[in-house]
């Protein structure tokens, strides 16, 4: 689908067939969230950033946060960033909160540990709850390899 501010098609995430960036934006209007893209594009300036959100994506063990909308103007994690507390089980995935990435990155931090470490949550989004056959269907256009080798 084609979003606010990107014509070209690229991939939204839908729930219950709303972009995931207009239920955040009808809930925080003032906050500008209408047109942020998801991170799963193929586009993202920065590799180790596509192989960060890949990692984090595909962790199946216990609760960690996923990059999951960004700015499209830049198309990378040091914009406006939507983050997911993410949990997952055998058969769900639970994005239990959403907020927005606060965290700032310096030299003394480790690049991908910094993401997520200070967030504030948008109470107003519910948790959202996919079943893994739905959640796979948010997977990365590319591979691992792809990124580790450029």
């Amino acid at each position: 689908m084609e979003s606010k501010y990107v014509k070209a098609e690229h991939p939204i995430i839908l729930v219950d067939g709303i972009s995931l960036d207009k239920i955040i934006d009808e809930q925080y209007p003032d906050r500008f969230f209408l047109g942020l893209i998801p991170t799963i594009v193929d586009w993202m300036i920065l590799r180790k950033e596509a192989y960060l959100v890949q990692r984090r994506f595909n962790t199946s063990q216990g609760i960690h946060i996923l990059p999951i909308l960004m700015c499209p103007d830049d198309c990378d994690l040091a914009c406006t960033l939507i983050v997911a507390e993410v949990e997952v089980s055998e058969k769900l995935v639970k994005w239990k909160r959403i907020g927005v990435d606060t965290s700032r990155y310096d030299e003394s931090c480790v690049y991908e540990e910094y993401i997520g470490t200070e967030v504030e949550w948008l109470d107003k989004i519910p948790e959202l709850i996919f079943s893994k056959e739905d959640y796979e269907q948010l997977n990365i256009i590319y591979t691992l390899n792809e990124i580790q080798d450029e």
